[in-house]
């Protein structure tokens, strides 16, 4: 589901599930003082976003299992594949994520996915391959303050770039609106990362 080749709609069903799921322990909350309420409000949106984060960006190797187990994680391995319509999907469902904190009624609520935002819009910023150059960072920091060029390094080593097939499909809106790399540019991208890592 995360090389799609097309974008929804729609929220993802494990979006939609999850929601549902904290939307029920919200309201089964009973009578509690407005700080430990908004606390465990934090708590657990504060968790799913930095699930998915981890889901996103953890490198994927042999390890992953082992070193789950060690630090108490579900153990649900990372994505070992996405493309740009995968990302587009996933930006959709942050911003179903963000609606459902804002109806909350919990003050910056929606600012627990602030992160996971962060790196879903800058994956399909056109202007992310001239955002990544080193004599860019102080830009690249002024629209993305919450970007890890790390962690953007770690979701192109599992991007899916196009292949010579979807050149040929053409280009419509929906392929123009957001950044569509080749294999060869997403290498390229890779590498102008790495170079950057301290």
């Amino acid at each position: 589901q995360w090389v799609s080749k097309a974008a929804r709609d729609m929220p993802n069903a494990y979006c939609e599930g999850l929601i549902q799921y904290l939307r029920t322990v919200f309201s089964q909350l009973g009578p509690m003082d407005e700080g430990s309420r908004y606390g465990l409000h934090f708590s657990c949106c504060g968790h799913v976003a930095e699930r998915i984060v981890k889901l996103l960006t953890d490198p994927v190797n042999a390890d992953h299992h082992s070193a789950s187990h060690h630090h108490g994680d579900e153990g649900i391995p990372p994505i070992h594949r996405i493309d740009a319509f995968g990302l587009k999907n996933l930006a959709l469902d942050v911003q179903e994520f963000e609606r459902f904190a804002d109806a909350t009624g919990v003050p910056q609520l929606s600012e627990c996915f602030n992160e996971l935002k962060s790196l879903t819009t800058a994956m399909l910023d056109r202007e992310l391959p001239r955002l990544l150059m080193r004599e860019n960072a102080q830009l690249r920091r002024k629209r993305y303050p919450f970007l890890s060029i790390e962690k953007v390094g770690n979701i192109l080593e599992k991007y899916v770039g196009m292949g010579l097939g979807d050149k040929l499909m053409g280009t419509n809106q929906k392929r123009t609106e957001i950044l569509m790399m080749e294999k060869k540019e997403v290498q390229a991208l890779l590498r102008l990362v790495r170079s950057q890592e301290h």
